[in-house]
């Protein structure tokens, strides 16, 4: 194995990185990886859930043209659902309008109704079939439900807030020029990072680096301080146009292994797990909304 400190990245720029290297290095980063499992918990919830709250229901509970009429309980079902410690009761009812039968169905947080028991019914006079028992509700959950939609709502900025980030990595990775720079400072963040059991301050690096002549700073902020302290002097690639613009190599996120080559590896398999919370997600929502 080739030591650390002879690393050289001797492939010229534009390198090329297969797909799934780029796909680990955009979602393998701690706050990616977060921001997908409140994504894929929330995807979950939505389609289970928040579709069956009285939310999508509030619109149309102010335009329609409300009239009420008797009519007969069908089934009184528990939905094995719970709500403020009481279950949450499925009803099934019909009326008869200008004689035809309408159906529909109600639901209440405990029992209100038997199966066989009058009761008033609010139907749309301009579509009957829209129609549910007075004082319950026509969805299985309240509106109050959507709100836990923050928590999606926040995994999405969660994995929205680092592309920026990780796609001036990726960038770097394909067309930043070879160098190293020596460290020159060290200073501690408010910031930490827990890892099991540990809890790993943050600290922001600052690494010299000489092109044409010129010296030039590039940053980094990491957690793990041995990967940047473990050499005299550490990976630099910059852009040769912008040399300010710049990346510490070995403070990336999944960054590639360099071999003895001098070329970028690809990603190594065990990898292959930050992209499950990606796909499930993605195959989640685009099945539910095949069935939708």
């Amino acid at each position: 194995m080739q030591a650390a400190a002879t690393r050289i990245i001797r492939e010229l720029p534009p390198r090329h990185l297969d797909w799934y290297t780029q796909a680990v290095l955009m979602c393998g980063d701690f706050l990616s990886r977060a921001g997908w499992a409140l994504l894929a918990l929330g995807s979950v919830f939505f389609w289970t859930t928040a579709v069956n709250s009285e939310a999508k229901m509030l619109l149309e509970e102010r335009t329609a043209n409300w009239q009420e009429k008797a009519g007969v309980i069908l089934e009184a079902d528990s939905t094995q659902s719970v709500e403020n410690g009481q279950l949450i009761w499925k009803y099934k009812h019909s009326f008869a309008l200008d004689g035809e039968r309408f159906l529909g169905e109600s639901y209440s947080v405990g029992k209100k109704f038997d199966a066989g028991q009058i009761a008033y019914i609010r139907y749309d006079a301009e579509n009957p079939s829209t129609n549910y028992l007075i004082g319950l509700r026509r969805r299985q959950y309240s509106w109050r439900v959507n709100l836990f939609l923050l928590i999606p709502l926040l995994g999405l900025v969660f994995v929205l807030y680092p592309i920026r980030q990780n796609l001036r990595f990726l960038r770097m990775l394909k067309i930043g020029d070879f160098t190293r720079g020596k460290i020159v400072g060290k200073t501690a963040t408010k910031q930490s990072r827990r890892q099991g059991s540990a809890v790993l301050p943050i600290f922001k690096f600052q690494f010299e680096f000489e092109h044409n002549g010129t010296k030039y700073f590039a940053t980094c902020r990491t957690y793990r301080s041995s990967l940047v302290e473990d050499e005299d002097s550490e990976i630099i690639l910059f852009d040769r146009y912008h040399p300010t613009r710049s990346i510490v190599y070995d403070a990336v996120p999944n960054a590639p292994a360099i071999n003895a080559e001098g070329k970028m590896e690809k990603a190594p398999a065990r990898k292959a797990w930050v992209l499950f919370l990606p796909v499930f997600t993605v195959v989640v929502n685009f099945i539910y909304l095949l069935l939708g």
